[in-house]
């Protein structure tokens, strides 16, 4: 399911940012790729920022046309050509387009020649049926090619695949000389005879194979821990390149060759230098002799769109005079690589941001303010990057050093961080001042920046985006469900009148204390942030008694299906008490009869708000609301973001804090809802208002399915859904660890039958001990 996602605010302009030069020192293997030159010297790269068109959404990357011209297909738009190397772009109608819509296109590009490749899975439209000689199946689902010639002829072919060996062509890519290529879901790459409608299968990935790029007559394809050489003179696979393959476990150490929604992590080109590869991912670009010792970073990724979370790869490109073009996502652009020897090959200056995980908004910010700062380094430094076999607890005491050191970051993204310590030794700059000077385009939502704003008028954290926890169900139901007790009043009396079936559909204690935790956990400490024994007693009392009414009719045949999709949630490694804290989920099971009611967060709009407002749409008996618990009109807070009181570089560091809540990065961050108000505009206004947004199939309680279709929120249901982020009052500022504790406390109430006073008395005795460490 895609919708069109436009871009906000692009521009077009030159920027002069970027990397090491290529006289940056080589990284012999086993040195960590990511750290980049420290040479001192002149000269680096520098990035061009080319617009894409506005209304492009996924698409199959960059193609070269032998007249010099660029094309671009998007999957939802169609084709569109630069005749001024990317600079401006010009849609245009093709005869084969129509043949890629109302089906799921996993692959498309146009060779030199224009010849155009597309590989779909699905159903088949009548205009695929059309073009196909011979009748198919009325319900007939599964993979198919859509070849598009330069003398307008349309061929549509079937190469056998089907959903019971579960693979299909999933990439395809046109060599310069228009020899073409594919790759299917299970690793293996044929080349393909278009005339002839056949494959030829030339070798087979251990397991699926990502980017694959060409260096003469060799094909290159990315694995998830090597890359393979293919002569294709020869007809055979190359030795491995010993060098390469360490570069790309350590690059890719999840494994992963490709996103789902489009663009790779890593790619790899040739180059004019025979022998010369270059690999681009999140550190930057390399530069490798084939067979060669060593790895040479020419682009820093901490200078460089490289570095920026959301900058997948789908196209790079080795041009003449070792330039470099590359076509990021949507939301990053299409770069020019230049070198300039009139640039210092670093930054003279430098600035550390620091999350204790991968934060993908912290690095939006880090590409776009070193895009306007070329003279600082802006270093973001990760306390558990992947397999580093470090802990919570380690990284969390390696930080603490370097801060009591005066050695610590700038600028701290405080999620999973100790704040309120580091508030009470002083270890966090007030940044009050700064959010009261964002005006304009910058403004903040002001009940949120006032939820942050302690007694004293500071505020030490401040966050990007907000999460909004949402309430649905019946109009009558829910209009009475204001916080903790009258929810499980509400149950109760639901139970009575139902005596079997789900009224949450959630049977796991572990789920049912999170969830109403959530809404609740900030009442669970006093004014001098020690737990309070009676708040905490009243929760497991109340979740108890809403607990206790679910399980009483409870039906088996529900709970094994539901069991069974939190299994699957698993083997896909999604945390399924993880994904039940989302609303978007937990609506769902109102239409499918498996709850009543449904609560949880928001955090987006496409696949969330927009499905409990479809939900809404289907059911006129239905409504949301604020979900409340102890504690009511929360907000969850996300990438929470403060200064170091510490800092040498305060003024960098609060420039760098302005570009974090300005409009641009703003309208940039997915990881809720932006706190700047125009860039929380900017994404409902990228959404057709009323449009359809795709559609799922849902397997009901009886077994039967049914088609819930997606619509983006209208005017109404965005007015209304605005009115309640700004009712937001207060941030769900939570200590992991004691929150913790009260869930392993909550299981034994629900589960052992141990009481609700026992149960917080000794809650409370273990949080006095952690507190007075």
């Amino acid at each position: 399911m895609t919708g069109n996602k436009k871009r906000i605010g692009a521009l077009l302009l030159a920027l002069t940012v970027l990397a090491a030069g290529c006289g940056g020192q080589g990284k012999q293997d086993g040195e960590d790729p990511a750290a980049g030159s420290t040479a001192a010297g002149m000269g680096r790269y520098m990035e061009s920022v080319f617009e894409l068109p506005e209304d492009m959404n996924r698409n199959g990357g960059l193609n070269w046309l032998s007249d010099g011209d660029l094309t671009a297909i998007s999957f939802g738009e169609g084709l569109y050509r630069s005749e001024d190397e990317g600079r401006t772009w010009k849609k245009e109608e093709t005869d084969w387009f129509p043949l890629l819509q109302n089906v799921y296109c996993l692959a498309a590009v146009m060779g030199p020649d224009e010849t155009v490749a597309a590989s779909c899975s699905g159903g088949m439209s009548q205009a695929v049926r059309d073009i196909i000689k011979e009748p198919v199946e009325e319900d007939w689902e599964g993979n198919y090619c859509v070849f598009g010639m330069p003398d307008g002829e349309i061929k549509v072919v079937d190469f056998g695949f089907s959903q019971e060996d579960g693979s299909c062509i999933q990439s395809f890519v046109f060599k310069e000389d228009g020899r073409l290529f594919a790759g299917d879901m299970q690793g293996k790459i044929y080349e393909v005879d278009i005339e002839k409608e056949s494959l030829k299968e030339l070798f087979e990935a251990e397991q699926t194979a990502g980017y694959v790029g060409f260096s003469g007559e060799i094909l290159m394809a990315t694995g998830a821990d090597r890359l393979y050489l293919y002569d294709l003179e020869q007809e055979v696979l190359l030795s491995q390149d010993q060098t390469v393959d360490g570069f790309i476990s350590q690059m890719l150490p999840d494994g992963t060759v490709s996103y789902t929604g489009g663009g790779f992590p890593l790619a790899v080109t040739g180059s004019e230098e025979e022998g010369v590869i270059y690999i681009a991912c999140k550190a930057g670009m390399y530069r490798h002799v084939l067979g060669g010792s060593t790895m040479e970073q020419v682009i820093d990724g901490g200078l460089s769109a490289f570095g920026d979370a959301y900058s997948s790869i789908y196209h790079v490109k080795t041009l003449p005079g070792q330039e470099f073009m590359v076509e990021f996502g949507p939301s990053t652009g299409l770069m020019r690589y230049t070198f300039d020897e009139t640039v210092a090959s670093m930054p003279d200056k430098e600035i550390r941001i620091y999350s204790l995980e991968e934060n993908a908004a912290a690095r939006q910010a880090v590409t776009a303010y070193k895009r306007e700062h070329t003279d600082i380094y802006v270093r973001y430094e990760v306390g558990l990057e992947h397999d580093s076999g470090m802990t919570k607890e380690d990284a969390l005491k390696r930080l603490n050093t370097q801060v009591l050191a005066g050695e610590g970051p700038d600028v701290l993204i405080l999620d999973g961080l100790p704040m309120d310590t580091y508030k009470e030794k002083g270890m966090l700059k007030d940044i009050a001042p700064l959010l009261k000077g964002l005006g304009g385009e910058d403004e903040l939502f002001s009940n949120v920046v006032e939820g942050c704003t302690d007694e004293g008028g500071a505020v030490y954290a401040m966050p990007m985006c907000v999460k909004v926890p949402l309430l649905a169900g019946s109009q009558d139901v829910i209009s009475g469900m204001d916080d903790l007790e009258q929810i499980a009043d509400t149950v109760e009396r639901l139970r009575e009148e139902q005596p079997s079936g789900g009224i949450l559909g959630i049977y796991d204690a572990e789920t049912m204390l999170r969830l109403f935790g959530m809404v609740s956990a900030p009442a669970w400490t006093d004014g001098s942030g020690q737990m309070d024994v009676r708040a905490v007693e009243t929760f497991f009392t109340l979740v108890d008694r809403i607990y206790r009414a679910e399980l009483a009719g409870a039906v088996p045949a529900q709970q094994e299906r539901l069991a069974k999709e939190a299994e699957e949630m698993e083997e896909y490694g999604t945390d399924p008490v993880a994904r039940r804290m989302e609303a978007c989920n937990n609506v769902l099971y109102i239409p499918q009869k498996y709850a009543r009611i449904a609560c949880g967060y928001a955090d987006g709009i496409q696949l969330c708000l927009d499905t409990v407002t479809s939900a809404v749409n289907e059911d006129e008996t239905l409504d949301y609301r604020i979900f409340n618990g102890q504690k009511k009109n929360l907000f969850l807070p996300s990438s929470l973001v403060g200064i170091s009181a510490g800092s040498p570089r305060t003024e960098d560091a609060e420039n760098f804090v302005r570009t974090m809540f300005g409009a641009d990065v703003q309208s940039r961050v997915y990881d809720g809802y932006p706190v700047n108000k125009a860039a929380y505009q900017a994404h409902f206004d990228a959404m057709e208002e009323n449009g359809e947004n795709g559609s799922m199939i849902l397997t009901m309680d009886d077994g039967t399915e049914k088609e819930f279709t997606l619509y983006w929120p209208d005017a109404a249901q965005r007015q209304k859904f605005t009115a309640y982020v700004e009712a937001l009052k207060e941030p769900a500022l939570t200590d992991e660890y004691l929150c913790g504790l009260v869930y392993e406390a909550g299981v034994k109430v629900l589960e052992d039958g141990v009481s609700a006073e026992d149960a917080a008395a000794e809650t409370v005795k273990k949080a006095s001990l952690y507190l007075a460490e």
